[in-house]
């Protein structure tokens, strides 16, 4: 029963309610991850006092003209009262190695923010409290033990926001969304990718693609990617076509948020800001219908549910390989699986998480 999932300590939303008792940090390292976890944390009411790095070259600067940038030592004397948090996912492991020998415990926050990335404090929990049924119909119709595990002990991990439990999930990141098992392309292969993003997972489709493949369709609006995907389209003549258009539920424009690989959709109701731009956005049913679809991807942060909709009649003629995207969205865990199995009840469904942190939780549908 997953309703005993309940009993899992929040360990991250603990974290975020001492900022009334305890509201001092030092974050350690100046990364891509810094400009979020400062936005989370001054949401929540903590005091970013500094930020230390491994990398000497950033010393003496500030970050955005606020925040001084300066080695551990340094920091460690100079806020004798602060807690010291890792706010780099990429050394996370080495960093904190580094702080729990160097730092009494009381002044290390053992924690990892980019865990609850998606869902803010208590998001999460309330969402699965109110809807267990709907997770254990879900958890019903995957389509193994090993996918039921993976999704309990998903669940698990989200609910305790914990890097360890995200850890105790994961299923491997050697083959990234099985490219090289499941969905390994064939000679007559048409794949179509949803958020290519810089080619990433194009490359892992021909990487896999030692039999060949017929296409490749590269969606992807973000315009600060064109050129990199371009230069990869221009490899395999003509094969991958590359496509500067967002997926939905619709055609026509909406509004995009431009962040590297960050870059989302702009959810209805949400504020814009100045990287907000207007992009094309239209349904794999209007663009590829009478296409011999093979492979569908989507990894578009939080767009799935939509364009799986758009997608629908594209899905039931064609019956392709799935690989969906879970994480983005607290809905998604539950709502996706339910809809592509409405789609095509003959599916087999199962679910992999490709990382150590709460991301790349994908959902795979096949007819073996």
């Amino acid at each position: 029963m997953l309703e005993t999932l309940l009993k899992t300590a929040g360990k991250i939303d603990q974290f975020l309610d001492s900022a009334g008792t305890n509201p001092d940090i030092v974050l350690y390292g100046a990364g891509f991850a810094l400009p979020e976890f400062l936005k989370k944390l001054e949401r929540h009411g903590f005091r970013v006092q500094a930020i230390c790095d491994s990398n000497p070259a950033k010393h003496g600067q500030r970050f955005r003209d606020a925040y001084p940038v300066m080695a551990f030592e340094k920091a460690a004397v100079e806020f004798p009262q602060a807690r010291f948090l890792i706010s780099s996912p990429v050394y996370y492991d080495e960093i904190r190695l580094i702080l729990n020998e160097n730092l009494d415990s009381s002044r290390f926050c053992d924690v990892d923010l980019t865990c609850s990335y998606f869902f803010d404090k208590g998001e999460f929990r309330k969402y699965f409290s109110k809807n267990i049924d709907k997770f254990e119909e879900v958890l019903n119709i995957l389509y193994d033990e090993k996918s039921r595990e993976t999704y309990r002990r998903v669940i698990k991990a989200h609910l305790s926001g914990d890097r360890s439990d995200f850890e105790h999930a994961s299923t491997g990141i050697d083959d990234l969304y099985l490219m090289r098992s499941r969905l390994k392309p064939e000679a007559d292969t048409v794949y179509v990718d949803c958020g290519t993003h810089n080619g990433d997972t194009i490359k892992l489709f021909l990487e896999a693609a030692d039999h060949g493949y017929r296409k490749a369709f590269a969606f992807e609006p973000d315009p600060t990617m064109q050129a990199s995907l371009q230069s990869l389209a221009a490899t395999q003549d003509g094969r991958v076509e590359v496509i500067a258009t967002g997926v939905g539920n619709c055609d026509g424009t909406i509004s995009f948020a431009v962040d590297g690989v960050f870059s989302a959709i702009v959810q209805d109701g949400f504020a814009q800001s100045e990287n907000t731009i207007s992009i094309p956005v239209a349904k794999l049913d209007s663009l590829l219908l009478d296409a011999d679809v093979s492979i569908i991807k989507m990894d578009i942060e939080g767009g799935e549910y939509d364009a799986l909709k758009g997608a629908a009649q594209l899905i039931r003629r064609r019956r392709p390989k799935l690989a969906i995207c879970l994480y983005h969205r607290v809905d998604d865990l539950v709502r996706i699986a339910q809809l592509v199995k409405q789609l095509v009840p003959d599916y087999k469904l199962r679910i992999e998480h490709q990382s150590k942190s709460c991301t790349d939780t994908v959902l795979f549908a096949t007819l073996d």
